[in-house]
């Protein structure tokens, strides 16, 4: 049997070096050493020393642990993690994840299942305080340098680790803290960072339940979403939207929240993702789930609210937690009406691909029964999809509603399972890695949420269109103000001025408005930022 020796470096810039030291001298058996940013003066950015601290593994070591300077570590938290080690000898392990995070709800239904472990899903890698088997470890530096290219350390890592084939398994309860001092590498954006459910005492032993729930709701920037585990990818539908998808109406789970006390806009999103976390979940009451409903509100609020007014909401989101939680658990058990039908039967046809599964089960959302293209009858109503470039650099749909064809022309199609050449795409690249933007303010650019060409296809199937043709999309901005959404959604970066040599066709909106009663519903920076995290988390397209 292998003897576990865990190793291990502080990362932190020379300013505090004295807290790196601190953290480091708390290792009983003195493996921990401080590994300082080489080049203090640079970008503020972690990535430098992230690679180096990586690097710096003895050759006896069989697990190496980085922890970054500004955590606060739980009693006993050295030995945890070398029963971690033993236990899961061949996996990630991350003793900290953030609790605005889809990584941080995974360890709430861990936490509300009773497991020991919660199983990471598609987002950065929880880096704050992360452990490696030896060899792993001493591999990142050479992927990073390779395929780095200005991305952050984090979703490097998460890449890493992915190629790898290697899962990262999260503790729950979380044994590591932010201690909240002000970040070295610009992230303090992202408001107070705080554990989804930290304890300040080490568990005992390193129990071996591992949690990998199908369905992960989360809480962020004040909207409550679920990671839902497909055939070989995550999707991440609005909660309500995935109740409705469930038999659940809203309207049943908001007679139930205007009991609680506190019935803002924040707290029923804090509703829903505790009631949905109770229907998703096998009942398990215990101290460390009423610490993990607790940081549900604050998590979506965090980058909203000061300290000192995430300190004062946070009793009565954690008793909406609490009460919408038991509601989920109650409301498990009984059955769910069916789902609501159009009494319209459709087939996708043309380029098949991811898109058109996501087309298909966003247009089944919408009540109607879509069925393979080989399975259509004379009834059937056919969608067929173009290709991008025909006609021109518009994407259409057309729409076979039984009397005639209409044709709906797209604007960039953006989301989940989109192209990931367009120009969006381009701009959200360079945000993330910390690149300028061009900005030509006199180019006009318009895009397409994938669910906004989903209810649009909806309204043509089921509201009476009279026009051949329908051109639609989600947003219309300048390059200013498309510039300004993707710093907002994405990674704040400079901009720079360009004059573009590129025409791109400019759609005519108002008559899906006029004819079918459609307009977009999803914001453009709820758009830019989910299409964002998608080319982030859930591509493998090489950089």
């Amino acid at each position: 049997m292998t003897v576990i020796r865990v190793c291990g470096a502080v990362m932190a810039h020379p300013r505090r070096r004295a807290e790196a030291e601190a953290l480091a001298r708390l290792d009983p058996a003195g493996a921990t050493k401080v590994v300082l940013d080489p080049d203090p003066d640079g970008p503020p950015t972690a990535a430098r020393t992230t690679k180096l601290a990586w690097s710096s593994v003895p050759e006896d070591a069989t697990h190496f642990l980085v922890l970054q300077d500004d955590v606060e570590l739980a009693d006993g938290f050295f030995e945890h993690a070398r029963k971690a080690a033993e236990r899961l000898p061949d996996d990630a392990i991350a003793f900290y994840a953030n609790w605005n995070s889809r990584n941080g709800a995974a360890v709430r239904m861990a936490a509300a299942s009773g497991a020991d472990w919660a199983t990471a899903v598609n987002e950065y890698a929880p880096c704050l305080a992360l452990m490696l088997p030896a060899e792993i470890a001493r591999g990142y530096a050479g992927y990073a340098v390779r395929d780095g290219d200005g991305w952050p350390c984090d979703v490097l890592m998460f890449r890493y680790l992915k190629a790898l084939e290697v899962p990262i398994r999260i503790a729950v309860p979380n044994t590591v803290e932010h201690s909240g001092l002000p970040s070295v590498a610009g992230n303090d954006a992202h408001g107070l960072r705080r554990s989804a459910c930290f304890s300040g005492v080490a568990p005992a032993t390193a129990g071996g339940v591992i949690a990998e729930h199908e369905v992960i709701p989360f809480h962020k920037h004040l909207t409550s979403e679920c990671a839902v585990r497909g055939d070989g990818y995550w999707d991440y539908p609005g909660t309500e939207r995935l109740l409705r998808r469930s038999g659940i109406s809203p309207q049943e789970c908001r007679a139930a929240f205007e009991r609680a006390s506190d019935r803002s806009e924040a707290a029923w999103q804090t509703w829903l993702t505790a009631f949905t976390m109770g229907l998703s979940t096998v009942e398990h009451s215990s101290a460390v789930l009423d610490q993990a409903l607790a940081t549900i509100g604050p998590g979506g609020l965090c980058d909203q609210l000061l300290a000192s007014e995430i300190e004062a909401i946070t009793p009565s989101h954690h008793d909406v937690a609490v009460h919408a939680f038991a509601a989920g658990r109650d409301r498990a058990g009984r059955p769910r009406r069916p789902r609501r039908a159009s009494g319209i039967e459709v087939a996708i046809t043309g380029p098949g691909g991811a898109l058109a599964e996501h087309l298909a089960s966003l247009l089944a959302e919408h009540g109607h029964d879509v069925v393979d293209s080989a399975r259509a009858s004379g009834e059937t109503r056919l969608v067929h999809l173009g290709d991008p470039s025909d006609p021109g650099d518009v994407y259409c749909a057309i729409v076979d509603t039984g009397p005639r064809e209409h044709v709906l022309r797209f604007a960039t199609p953006i989301g989940p399972h989109t192209p990931v050449d367009s120009e969006v795409a381009r701009l959200i690249e360079l945000a993330w890695t910390r690149r300028a933007l061009p900005v030509d303010p006199d180019r006009v650019h318009q895009f397409t949420d994938v669910r906004d060409m989903a209810s649009a296809i909806d309204a043509v199937l089921t509201g009476g269109p009279v026009a051949p043709v329908y051109d639609i999309a989600t947003a219309t901005l300048t390059g200013n103000e498309l510039a300004k959404v993707v710093c907002a959604s994405v990674r704040s970066v400079p901009t720079e001025h360009v004059t573009s040599t590129t025409e791109t066709p400019v759609l005519k909106l108002g008559l899906a408005a006029a004819e079918l009663g459609w307009t977009a519903t999803i914001p453009a920076d709820e758009a830019v930022r989910a299409f964002g995290k998608w080319l982030a988390y859930d591509t493998d397209r090489v950089r």
